[in-house]
């Protein structure tokens, strides 16, 4: 799931201070105001002044031993309360882009050039200790937790990379307008596309309606399994991961975690997690495949290890094995799964002690029951696979963690990440040519902080091959969501939908839920799902009885739609950009939030409900045409 205020060293600490200046109510945007190409413009020269402004007073304070009275009006200026710790970066206004470009390009400038000047290890990590501290990113021990993990990674980086700029670190992390990325080490690699793709000039259309001999598809997702989990300790403990048993006991019974879960900064329970698995084997026993898309490992991202989540995840996968038995599972794995939370390995790194391979054999290891022999070299090699899962029908699993705007190998060689994405390519024509329809599981949505010249290529992709991709299924977000793609060069027509599984989490202030989808098989499309869940609240009012599940909604029944290709979802979308569709819209946000009580009490007014309409259009970062084209009218 997604990266909270929380992290590490130098420029990327800043990930944290990005978050620092958010109002605690967030109203994130979509749309750029009048003017703001030409804003930005006038900012890159503000950018150079800031950093030289607070790469004085940081020398001042390390040469001195002191901070001056404006170096510590800087800090204080920024620094934040425990309820702005949890936000997310893609939530944020985009009136804030160009204030938190400039802090993160002032900071992390000057930790770059006091490593580059001598710095060690020790006076790096006590620096940024400090800082962290200072700005009330997170309490101390989790400051020193989360810089220990990350440090030796991101000095390497910075070490073997000194052309790496701090204009570059904070344009990749933030990924906003406001910070321009110019260097083209990142921008100009390519997936070589086989040529013989036809144009696009309509949208994907699709006939197929739901029928009695669908396949039946449960996607499980997001189970974030928190093993210190205790019922009754501190749920507002203001750390990425509370209800944990080094947390104590509140005072107040209020602030104590429930029995089955809270809709707080809290992770799974292992009774969540086992009633979850047992309630889809029971209710679905039908089920033809499980698509399980990541993230077993809890928010705890201070204190991970390898150990500790070697444990984790086994003890999930053979809870999985045990419950389903016979029935297939496809897993992939989540950006939680990597030792540190986040860091997936990318390029020529000569350090073993850096390497992913020890979570690739494991899992290689634990999904080989499910998966054909040859599958083991590319889940070995990278934690990707494809397996034929039947005559004319394709799974593509993808680790698409590489692509996550926090895993700072990216830093280091960003075309490496066009590798995955080539085999993509290459199993895809291999697949056209065989005739055969696949489904591409991937646990990060291509709009969420997915690097953006990766998403810019994986488009290119989609559009060459959206007549062979039937589907695409993600998690990472926790919310019951969709995506839909639209032509690179003619983004009138629609050409893909992805569909998030939600999460079998509550974190944060969602309900728990699974996803049924019904699948022709013939063309293997979608042709309706239902999402179900339990009511978290009362739930923990019965802790000695299970939850009580309930189907949510049936897609096709909820939105009457013709069906469920790319065309027919954006029929719905053009309807939902409309003063009459408002009331739709609103089922839309209730149901993407699963009609958890802790989201519902906060509402969502228009401008709110436009932000979550644009977030179903926009998969690339500098992209927003659908968004803009939504916008003129949604208020007529």
């Amino acid at each position: 799931m997604k990266c909270q205020v929380s992290v590490l060293l130098g420029a990327a600490l800043l990930c944290l201070v990005v978050l620092v200046l958010q109002p605690p109510t967030v109203r994130g945007d979509r749309l750029q105001p009048k003017g703001y190409k030409q804003t930005v413009e006038k900012l890159q020269q503000f950018y150079a002044s800031f950093e030289q402004q607070v790469s004085r007073e940081f020398r001042r304070w390390k040469q001195q031993g002191s901070m001056t009275p404006h170096f510590r009006h800087l800090i204080q200026a920024s620094a934040i309360g425990k309820s702005e710790r949890a936000q997310e970066i893609r939530e944020l206004p985009t009136a804030r882009e160009g204030p938190l470009c400039a802090i993160c390009r002032g900071f992390g400038g000057s930790v770059l050039e006091f490593r580059r000047e001598g710095a060690s290890r020790e006076e790096v990590f006590n620096t940024t200790v400090e800082l962290c501290t200072m700005l009330n990113l997170q309490e101390e021990s989790i400051c020193r937790g989360l810089i220990d993990l990350n440090i030796d990674t991101i000095l390497y980086i910075v070490d073997n990379r000194p052309e790496l700029s701090s204009a570059s670190l904070c344009a990749v992390v933030f990924q906003s307008g406001a910070c321009v990325l110019d260097d083209p080490t990142f921008t100009e690699w390519q997936v070589e596309l086989d040529p013989n793709g036809t144009p696009v000039t309509a949208s994907k259309a699709g006939t197929a309606q739901r029928g009695p001999n669908d396949l039946k598809i449960v996607q499980i997702t997001d189970l974030h399994f928190d093993p210190n989990y205790r019922p009754g300790y501190n749920a507002e403990c203001g750390a990425p991961a509370c209800c944990r048993e080094s947390q104590g006991v509140p005072e107040d019974p209020a602030a104590g975690a429930g029995h089955w879960g809270d809709y707080r900064n809290c992770d799974t329970p292992w009774n969540a997690v086992e009633d979850l698995l047992e309630r889809v084997a029971e209710e679905h026993a039908d089920a033809d495949f499980i698509y399980h898309t990541g993230d077993i490992i809890d928010h705890g991202i201070w204190e991970t290890s390898i150990g500790y989540n070697v444990r984790s995840i086994s003890r999930v996968v053979e809870k999985f094995r045990q419950t389903f038995g016979e029935t297939p599972v496809y897993n992939i794995l989540g950006n939680h799964e990597a030792h540190p939370t986040n860091v997936y390995e990318l390029g020529e790194v000569t350090r073993p002690d850096f390497s992913t391979n020890w979570l690739y054999h494991l899992s290689a290891d634990l999904w080989s029951q499910w998966l054909p022999q040859a599958a083991q070299q590319t889940i070995r090699l990278g934690g990707y696979y494809t397996a034929l899962v039947s005559p004319g029908f394709r799974v593509i699993a993808l680790n698409n963690n590489d692509c996550y705007t926090f895993n700072w190998w990216i830093l280091f060689q960003p075309d490496a990440l066009k590798g995955q994405l080539q085999w993509l390519h290459d199993v895809l024509l291999q697949a056209e040519q065989a005739g055969e329809k696949v489904h591409i599981l991937a646990h990060l949505p291509i709009s969420s902080d997915c690097f953006s010249v990766w998403q810019r290529e994986y488009r290119r992709i989609l559009e060459r091959f959206r007549d062979t991709i039937s589907a695409q299924f993600h998690g990472h977000t926790h919310k019951d969501e969709f995506n839909v793609f639209y032509a690179s060069e003619s983004p009138e027509h629609a050409v893909g939908v992805a569909w998030n599984g939600g999460s079998g989490t509550s974190h944060t202030n969602v309900n728990p839920n699974y996803v049924v989808y019904y699948v022709n098989p013939e063309t293997y499309e979608v042709t309706d799902f239902e999402s179900y869940a339990y009511n978290l609240t009362s739930a923990n009012m019965s802790p000695d009885e299970r939850p009580a599940w309930f189907r949510m909604y049936s897609f096709q029944e909820e939105y009457g739609l013709s069906d469920l290709s790319p065309a027919g979802v954006d029929e719905m979308i053009q309807r939902l950009g409309t003063p009459a569709g408002r009331d739709e819209l609103r089922r839309y946000w209730e149901y993407k939030v699963k009609l958890a009580d802790a989201s519902l009490a906060t509402d969502c007014a228009e401008e709110c409900l436009l932000n979550h309409l644009c977030e179903i259009v926009t998969n690339q970062a500098d992209d927003l045409r659908k968004c803009q084209e939504l916008s003129e009218t949604f208020f007529d």
